[in-house]
């Protein structure tokens, strides 16, 4: 009876330990999987060194829809600046549909404005505008977009100091070459030139009619007295009532 039981107890212990193993093993394989999911998860939702300088710079991340994976990451730079620290902000990367990829990219001077913007409006992983900002004046000197989403910039403006549009080319047969310009003066458009056989060349120039002319004040009669234009206009009467003769087409000619 001793005997019985004592083989009894041994196999009963050899159980609870085969088990107790087993338990062990199956922990740590469990703990090894959820490890390389945690991995996984993570290096999707990492800041992407492509769009921005990340070396040296502290990473700050946010959650807006609270599901642990972050959709906005900030980049800071310490900065001494007489015996003080400063955090500055060199990088924005934000992801607004929540699926690990960059939608809206934005890079800061020192001085805190903008010195590149890129966005991806229809959240395919392309960017469809990438915009260069002057580093003095922080205003928009350049912009480039993907008018027909196919990951290829068709339309490039440019802008003066001012941020003023002074010109528009557009590549309407996606050979990475342009063949329709617009051409503007003080923000107002002045002329369209095509490349209508795509051989690089201009091969016709529209003039846009209806410019405003300038407004020249009207000298006083010989009596002192001035004339009715001198007068001042009715309520509701705009300058583009004031176009005489030579103000047609072609009349201003773009630089």
């Amino acid at each position: 009876m001793r005997i019985r039981t004592g083989i009894l107890a041994t196999a009963l212990a050899t159980a609870a330990g085969s088990g107790a193993l087993a338990g062990c093993n199956k922990n740590k394989k469990a703990a090894t999987k959820a490890s390389e999911a945690g991995d996984t998860s993570s290096s999707v939702a990492k800041v992407d060194a492509t769009l921005c300088e990340t070396s040296g710079k502290n990473v700050i991340t946010y959650d807006l829809n609270r599901d642990n994976r972050p959709d906005v990451w900030k980049m800071y730079k310490v900065d001494d600046q007489g015996g003080t620290k400063i955090e500055i902000l060199t990088c924005k990367q934000v992801d607004f549909d929540h699926d690990g990829r960059k939608d809206w990219v934005v890079g800061y001077t020192p001085r805190g404005s903008n010195a590149f913007e890129k966005a991806d409006f229809d959240y395919d992983g392309r960017f469809d505008m990438s915009a260069i900002y002057d580093p003095k004046t922080g205003k928009r000197i350049e912009v480039e977009r993907d008018s027909d989403f196919d990951g290829k910039y068709d339309i490039k403006e440019v802008y003066d100091r001012f941020e003023s549009l002074t010109a528009v080319r557009r590549d309407r047969n996606a050979d990475g070459e342009p063949d329709y310009w617009e051409q503007y003066k003080d923000g107002a458009l002045v002329a369209i030139l095509y490349d209508d056989d795509y051989d690089k060349k201009v091969d016709r120039r529209e003039e846009v009619p209806g410019l405003r002319p300038k407004f020249v004040a009207p000298e006083p009669e010989r009596d002192g007295a001035t004339s009715d234009v001198d007068a001042k206009p009715p309520a509701g009467a705009g300058s583009g009532s004031a176009t005489g003769a030579g103000a047609g087409t072609g009349s201003a000619k773009p630089k």
